[in-house]
């Protein structure tokens, strides 16, 4: 499996979701918030997925005092979704229930983990329950994107110079160590848990300096070349999994347990590789195509959400015909926030990471 660098890919993914649509035909229908097609999108729907995405308190501090604005991009998500699924049959692209399983465990890996995935789903106005929706909209995305670029030819020689400049993706170890002071120590702890490993963390919690991670077993989790100290990273990437090795850098003694090592090889990669050279034109391409698909469609919006516009392909306010703003559903609500938003910070890095 691909293996790429530990951040949520959950904002990029919103913004996969705010896809080029056009038209603006016909009535919305009772109940309705829009019609793409024949397919209603209920008010119901809308407001559900509004209320969940704002339950999150850090959602809420975060989009809730512009609620009518979310709610807009709430519904451009669902038209835009939907116009992803037509496109993607015209083109004879499924996603199957084990497509969409495998991105949620890619995600939930370079997360940390499905906790820490659904908090930070949650963070960004996406509830647990509506995750994996969301996540099969960006898989039909890619594999879209996949099967519009499919002629389009790049040479070997390209792929194989991202392949290089991308190795920290493709080889990676996790590691966990302890931080000492002085040689004479680390060599006690050193022999003291390769008699029994299962000391480690304990050891970790009492002696480690390095406070970021000491209380954690001393886990420095995943990582490839280039991302610790230049004599850290050779004793790492120079050792067997379950070896224990010793090795000094500017922070101290490090006694280092290599716990697992997962790399992908060029054939592996390559897919990805792939879309990665061709982005701008697979973005080209989907956009264009999800275009005419909604031009043949035709997108309405119920005018109490605002307007469709075709060229943003998004929900946008419109005045009503006295001059105010046409209000949402929820009254006495103001405006929102960007639709894009960053993925939280990474953890405090250790001292050995550079």
């Amino acid at each position: 499996m691909t293996r790429t660098p530990r951040r949520l890919a959950l904002a990029a993914g919103a913004a996969l979701l705010l896809l080029t649509g056009c038209g603006d035909n016909g009535e919305a229908r009772p109940g309705a918030a829009a019609v793409v097609g024949e397919t209603s999108v209920s008010t119901d729907d809308l407001q559900g997925l509004v209320e969940r995405g704002l339950s999150d308190p850090q959602a809420q501090e975060q989009f809730g005092a512009n609620r009518v604005e979310f709610q807009r991009q709430a519904l451009t998500r669902l038209i835009n979704a939907e116009v992803l699924e037509q496109a993607a049959a015209t083109n004879d692209v499924t996603a199957t229930d084990g497509d969409v399983a495998a991105r949620l465990a890619d995600l939930e890996q370079r997360s940390g983990g499905r906790e820490a995935l659904l908090e930070q789903a949650a963070q960004n106005g996406i509830a647990a329950e509506d995750l994996e929706l969301f996540v099969r909209s960006v898989v039909l995305d890619q594999k879209l994107g996949d099967a519009l670029t499919e002629s389009v030819g790049v040479p070997e020689e390209d792929l194989r110079t991202l392949y290089t400049q991308n190795a920290a993706q493709y080889d990676q170890a996790r590691t966990r160590h302890i931080l000492l002071e002085d040689e004479a120590t680390a060599r006690q702890v050193l022999a003291d848990v390769t008699a029994d490993r299962s000391r480690f963390a304990e050891i970790a919690a009492e002696l480690s300096i390095d406070t970021s991670n000491k209380d954690s077993g001393g886990e420095l989790g995943l990582a490839g070349p280039g991302q610790f100290v230049p004599e850290f990273e050779k004793a790492v990437f120079g050792a067997e999994v379950g070896d224990v090795v010793l090795v000094q850098t500017q922070f101290g003694w490090h006694v280092v347990e290599v716990q697992e090592r997962q790399t992908t090889t060029f054939e592996e990669a390559e897919p990805e590789l792939r879309r990665a050279s061709l982005q701008e034109e697979r973005q080209s391409r989907v956009a264009a195509e999800l275009k005419a698909t909604a031009a043949r469609l035709g997108v309405t919006v119920n005018p109490r959400f605002g307007a469709w516009d075709s060229e943003s392909g998004s929900i946008i306010a419109t005045d009503s015909p006295s001059g105010v703003v046409s209000p949402g559903p929820d009254d006495g609500t103001t405006g929102g926030s960007s639709g894009e938003s960053e993925a939280p910070p990474a953890p405090t890095e250790s001292p050995a990471a550079q």
